[in-house]
């Protein structure tokens, strides 16, 4: 009799958690392994990571809005959509590889805001969506802050 591999989720996070560990801690990523579910925190978005054993591969869902805490648990039962430009990845360290570029897009995005055009009447929308986005940002990195202070004095 031999010995059984599990394959779920949470014996692929502890097969890679010292990669992970090291990428989430240089890259200013929050997460937590909650149930089968990886949650990631960055500044800009909350992420959820799902495993498919029947396909061994990882399901990527994106949140839906910016996150106001840098808590995990928070974001358990939130609102996310499937990334669907990321193809099911093999591996846990690849989708961080991703998240990080997927935001430092965006962030690039609302960093220029004011470089928009602002002619047409099109463009003036986008202007004005992409500045709602920067003031949601803005304000969101106020709450983190504030809930890493929270969590730093409870510890």
């Amino acid at each position: 009799m031999g010995v059984e591999v599990r394959d779920d989720m949470k014996s692929r996070f502890q097969a890679e958690l010292s990669r992970i560990e090291s990428y989430a801690s240089e890259n200013n990523m929050v997460y937590k392994l909650i149930g089968d579910a990886l949650i990631v925190v960055t500044d800009i978005a909350y992420w959820k990571i799902t495993y498919l054993p029947e396909w061994q591969s990882f399901a990527l869902h994106h949140g839906n809005s910016i996150p106001s805490d840098v808590n995990p648990e928070t974001y358990i039962d939130a609102d996310y959509h499937f990334q669907r430009d990321m193809r099911n990845g093999t591996n846990i360290f690849g989708l961080l590889v991703y998240i990080m570029r997927h935001d430092e897009y965006r962030l690039s995005l609302i960093e220029k805001v004011e470089e928009m055009p602002r002619r047409t009447k099109k463009q003036k929308a986008e202007y004005k969506a992409m500045k709602q986005i920067e003031m949601n940002y803005n304000h969101a990195i106020i709450l983190q802050m504030q809930s890493a202070t929270k969590l730093i004095l409870s510890a």
